[in-house]
């Protein structure tokens, strides 16, 4: 089971998150303040112990609000990765009405650009 760090007014990811941030600088990545970047990481790309963790730090809620944010949003989850947790967090008719839509989509509707700057 992973343990709460505390370090510097700071509470840090347990060090086997490591590699899911590789990119980052690990060791400043802070629980509240990167929230959403480490809910979308460990949803996308977590082991099963990584996402027990998640739900057992933040909640289901929170993690489901995240999660709905960046489905209503932009987007940034890989398609496999919203398929799978929009099981979980979506109604089911909203979850098979937009897997239909997505279906139904031109391949430059589906690249189209989401964000903005």
């Amino acid at each position: 089971m992973y343990i709460k760090e505390k370090r510097d007014e700071f509470m840090k990811l347990p060090v086997d998150f490591k590699l899911l941030f590789r990119n980052y600088n690990f060791d400043i990545l802070d629980t509240e303040k990167h929230i959403e970047l480490i809910v979308k990481t460990v949803l996308a790309r977590g082991t099963w112990e990584q996402i027990e963790w998640l739900f057992e730090f933040y909640g289901f809620d929170k993690v489901r609000e995240i999660f709905s944010k960046d489905f209503y949003g932009v987007q940034e989850l890989p398609l496999p990765t919203i398929y799978l947790w929009g099981l979980i967090f979506l109604d089911e008719k909203e979850y098979w009405d937009y897997r239909e839509k997505r279906n139904k989509m031109t391949l430059s509707e589906k690249w189209r650009q989401r964000r903005t700057v």
